[in-house]
Protein backbone atom coordinates (compact mmCIF):
# COMPACT_ATOMS: atom_id res chain seq x y z
CA UNK A 1 0.00 0.00 0.00
CA UNK A 2 2.95 2.23 -0.27
CA UNK A 3 2.05 3.24 -3.83
CA UNK A 4 -1.17 4.61 -3.02
CA UNK A 5 -0.63 8.25 -2.51
CA UNK A 6 -2.27 9.97 0.67
CA UNK A 7 -5.29 12.19 0.80
CA UNK A 8 -4.19 15.62 1.90
CA UNK A 9 -6.73 17.16 3.52
CA UNK A 10 -6.00 20.70 2.30
CA UNK A 11 -7.55 19.41 -1.12
CA UNK A 12 -10.89 20.94 -2.49
CA UNK A 13 -13.24 18.31 -3.90
CA UNK A 14 -16.40 20.11 -3.75
CA UNK A 15 -15.59 21.41 -7.69
CA UNK A 16 -17.51 18.79 -9.65
CA UNK A 17 -16.95 17.41 -13.48
CA UNK A 18 -20.26 19.21 -14.34
CA UNK A 19 -18.81 22.26 -12.95
CA UNK A 20 -15.92 22.52 -15.35
CA UNK A 21 -18.09 22.51 -18.30
CA UNK A 22 -19.80 25.92 -17.28
CA UNK A 23 -18.18 28.68 -18.15
CA UNK A 24 -16.61 31.23 -15.50
CA UNK A 25 -19.15 34.59 -15.58
CA UNK A 26 -17.20 37.64 -15.29
CA UNK A 27 -18.73 40.81 -14.00
CA UNK A 28 -19.57 42.94 -16.46
CA UNK A 29 -18.05 46.73 -16.06
CA UNK A 30 -20.66 49.57 -16.67
CA UNK A 31 -19.56 50.81 -19.93
CA UNK A 32 -18.64 54.72 -20.06
CA UNK A 33 -21.25 57.12 -22.05
CA UNK A 34 -19.17 59.31 -24.17
CA UNK A 35 -20.54 63.13 -23.43
CA UNK A 36 -22.69 64.28 -26.35
CA UNK A 37 -21.21 67.10 -28.60
CA UNK A 38 -22.75 70.23 -28.39
CA UNK A 39 -22.97 72.16 -31.74
CA UNK A 40 -21.54 75.71 -31.72
CA UNK A 41 -22.43 77.53 -34.41
CA UNK A 42 -20.31 79.57 -37.05
CA UNK A 43 -20.21 83.22 -36.47
CA UNK A 44 -19.67 85.69 -39.54
CA UNK A 45 -16.82 86.92 -37.81
CA UNK A 46 -15.50 83.20 -37.68
CA UNK A 47 -16.54 82.48 -41.23
CA UNK A 48 -14.66 85.77 -42.48
CA UNK A 49 -11.57 84.69 -40.39
CA UNK A 50 -11.91 81.04 -42.42
CA UNK A 51 -12.21 82.39 -45.84
CA UNK A 52 -9.15 84.74 -45.35
CA UNK A 53 -7.12 81.96 -43.74
CA UNK A 54 -7.96 79.44 -46.70
CA UNK A 55 -7.06 81.75 -49.20
CA UNK A 56 -3.73 82.67 -47.73
CA UNK A 57 -2.80 78.55 -48.35
CA UNK A 58 -3.22 78.03 -44.66
CA UNK A 59 -3.23 74.13 -44.02
CA UNK A 60 -6.68 72.84 -42.57
CA UNK A 61 -4.97 71.75 -39.18
CA UNK A 62 -3.55 75.11 -38.37
CA UNK A 63 -6.85 76.73 -39.23
CA UNK A 64 -8.60 74.79 -36.83
CA UNK A 65 -5.83 75.49 -34.08
CA UNK A 66 -6.22 79.15 -34.86
CA UNK A 67 -10.12 78.92 -34.53
CA UNK A 68 -10.27 76.65 -31.73
CA UNK A 69 -12.11 74.19 -33.81
CA UNK A 70 -12.49 70.29 -34.74
CA UNK A 71 -10.49 69.64 -38.00
CA UNK A 72 -14.24 68.18 -39.04
CA UNK A 73 -15.93 71.19 -38.37
CA UNK A 74 -13.72 73.21 -40.37
CA UNK A 75 -13.61 70.88 -43.42
CA UNK A 76 -17.43 71.14 -43.01
CA UNK A 77 -17.40 74.39 -43.40
CA UNK A 78 -14.91 74.99 -45.91
CA UNK A 79 -17.03 73.10 -47.86
CA UNK A 80 -20.59 74.93 -47.14
CA UNK A 81 -18.85 78.23 -48.04
CA UNK A 82 -17.98 77.01 -51.48
CA UNK A 83 -14.16 77.35 -50.82
CA UNK A 84 -11.78 75.88 -53.27
CA UNK A 85 -8.06 76.16 -53.81
CA UNK A 86 -6.29 76.61 -56.85
CA UNK A 87 -2.98 76.94 -58.41
CA UNK A 88 -1.43 80.46 -57.55
CA UNK A 89 -1.42 83.03 -60.60
CA UNK A 90 2.05 84.53 -60.92
CA UNK A 91 2.26 88.37 -60.83
CA UNK A 92 2.06 88.65 -64.74
CA UNK A 93 -1.10 86.49 -65.14
CA UNK A 94 -2.64 88.49 -61.88
CA UNK A 95 -1.50 91.49 -63.83
CA UNK A 96 -3.00 90.19 -67.23
CA UNK A 97 -5.96 88.91 -65.61
CA UNK A 98 -6.55 92.98 -64.29
CA UNK A 99 -6.00 94.36 -67.12
CA UNK A 100 -7.98 92.40 -69.38
CA UNK A 101 -10.56 90.79 -68.06
CA UNK A 102 -13.11 93.14 -68.72
CA UNK A 103 -12.78 92.70 -72.49
CA UNK A 104 -11.95 88.62 -73.01
CA UNK A 105 -13.72 87.35 -69.66
CA UNK A 106 -13.27 83.83 -68.31
CA UNK A 107 -12.80 82.12 -71.81
CA UNK A 108 -10.93 84.28 -73.14
CA UNK A 109 -8.77 84.58 -70.24
CA UNK A 110 -8.14 81.40 -69.42
CA UNK A 111 -7.44 80.54 -73.26
CA UNK A 112 -4.64 83.50 -73.11
CA UNK A 113 -3.72 82.07 -70.05
CA UNK A 114 -3.58 78.19 -70.27
CA UNK A 115 -5.60 77.87 -67.22
CA UNK A 116 -8.52 75.66 -66.60
CA UNK A 117 -11.69 77.82 -66.99
CA UNK A 118 -12.62 77.65 -62.99
CA UNK A 119 -9.40 79.11 -61.57
CA UNK A 120 -9.57 82.12 -63.42
CA UNK A 121 -13.67 82.26 -62.49
CA UNK A 122 -12.07 81.55 -58.96
CA UNK A 123 -9.83 84.35 -59.55
CA UNK A 124 -11.62 86.90 -60.80
CA UNK A 125 -14.33 86.91 -58.08
CA UNK A 126 -11.48 87.03 -55.75
CA UNK A 127 -9.83 90.14 -57.20
CA UNK A 128 -13.82 91.48 -57.74
CA UNK A 129 -13.22 91.66 -61.44
CA UNK A 130 -16.53 91.60 -64.14
CA UNK A 131 -16.71 92.07 -67.64
CA UNK A 132 -19.48 94.81 -68.63
CA UNK A 133 -22.27 93.70 -70.88
CA UNK A 134 -22.63 95.76 -74.46
CA UNK A 135 -25.77 97.13 -73.01
CA UNK A 136 -23.80 98.67 -70.19
CA UNK A 137 -21.43 100.76 -72.14
CA UNK A 138 -22.52 104.17 -72.70
CA UNK A 139 -22.66 104.75 -75.67
CA UNK A 140 -23.53 100.79 -76.41
CA UNK A 141 -21.47 98.65 -78.49
CA UNK A 142 -22.87 97.07 -81.41
CA UNK A 143 -20.68 94.21 -80.70
CA UNK A 144 -18.28 92.39 -77.65
CA UNK A 145 -14.75 93.99 -78.32
CA UNK A 146 -12.15 91.60 -79.09
CA UNK A 147 -7.96 92.29 -78.37
CA UNK A 148 -7.13 93.53 -81.95
CA UNK A 149 -9.38 96.06 -81.67
CA UNK A 150 -7.27 97.82 -78.96
CA UNK A 151 -4.68 100.61 -79.72
CA UNK A 152 -1.72 99.48 -79.42
CA UNK A 153 0.46 102.51 -80.36
CA UNK A 154 -0.36 106.04 -79.46
CA UNK A 155 1.83 108.51 -81.24
CA UNK A 156 1.17 112.96 -80.44
CA UNK A 157 1.84 115.05 -84.12
CA UNK A 158 2.03 119.03 -83.35
CA UNK A 159 0.35 120.31 -86.50
CA UNK A 160 2.21 123.78 -85.95
CA UNK A 161 -1.03 125.62 -87.69
CA UNK A 162 -0.90 129.59 -87.25
CA UNK A 163 -4.66 128.75 -86.23
CA UNK A 164 -3.90 127.01 -82.95
CA UNK A 165 -4.17 129.03 -79.53
CA UNK A 166 -2.13 126.43 -77.67
CA UNK A 167 -0.41 123.26 -77.92
CA UNK A 168 -3.18 121.19 -76.56
CA UNK A 169 -5.74 122.71 -79.46
CA UNK A 170 -2.68 122.48 -82.18
CA UNK A 171 -1.55 118.37 -81.63
CA UNK A 172 -3.55 115.62 -83.31
CA UNK A 173 -3.13 112.12 -81.50
CA UNK A 174 -2.37 109.34 -83.90
CA UNK A 175 -3.70 105.42 -82.96
CA UNK A 176 -1.65 102.26 -84.12
CA UNK A 177 -2.97 98.63 -84.17
CA UNK A 178 0.58 96.78 -84.01
CA UNK A 179 3.56 98.35 -81.59
CA UNK A 180 5.97 98.15 -84.41
CA UNK A 181 5.59 100.13 -87.82
CA UNK A 182 2.47 100.41 -89.23
CA UNK A 183 -0.21 102.14 -90.76
CA UNK A 184 -2.53 104.44 -88.36
CA UNK A 185 -5.88 103.08 -87.29
CA UNK A 186 -7.32 106.88 -86.84
CA UNK A 187 -6.78 109.94 -85.57
CA UNK A 188 -8.14 112.63 -83.24
CA UNK A 189 -7.23 116.05 -82.15
CA UNK A 190 -6.13 116.15 -78.77
CA UNK A 191 -8.42 119.23 -77.42
CA UNK A 192 -11.49 117.09 -78.80
CA UNK A 193 -9.98 113.93 -76.64
CA UNK A 194 -9.47 115.96 -73.09
CA UNK A 195 -13.43 117.70 -73.50
CA UNK A 196 -14.83 113.90 -73.61
CA UNK A 197 -12.58 113.13 -70.87
CA UNK A 198 -13.87 116.60 -68.84
CA UNK A 199 -17.54 115.27 -70.07
CA UNK A 200 -16.85 111.97 -68.98
CA UNK A 201 -15.05 112.67 -65.41
CA UNK A 202 -17.27 114.96 -64.94
CA UNK A 203 -15.16 118.39 -64.87
CA UNK A 204 -15.28 121.64 -66.04
CA UNK A 205 -14.71 122.36 -69.65
CA UNK A 206 -10.77 122.80 -70.09
CA UNK A 207 -9.72 120.91 -67.19
CA UNK A 208 -8.11 117.95 -68.53
CA UNK A 209 -6.65 120.02 -71.17
CA UNK A 210 -5.09 122.61 -68.94
CA UNK A 211 -3.86 120.31 -66.58
CA UNK A 212 -1.42 119.08 -69.56
CA UNK A 213 -0.29 122.41 -70.33
CA UNK A 214 0.34 123.90 -66.90
CA UNK A 215 0.08 120.82 -64.25
CA UNK A 216 -2.19 119.87 -61.55
CA UNK A 217 -2.50 123.04 -59.77
CA UNK A 218 -4.81 123.67 -62.72
CA UNK A 219 -6.88 121.19 -61.84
Amino acid sequence: MENVSSIVPEQDFTCSFADLLKRPRHAQEPQKLEPKRTIIRWTEEEKTQLTALFKQGTNVDEIASQLNRPVDGVLGQIRKLGLRRCKMLTLEQEQFLKRDFWLLGVEGCAKKLCRNRSTIAYYAKLLNLKKPTRDEVDPPIPRCLLPYDMVKRVAILQRKSPTSRNQVEDAVVIFYDKNGPSTSMMAMHLDELCAALDRHFRRKPGVTASALMYGYKAV
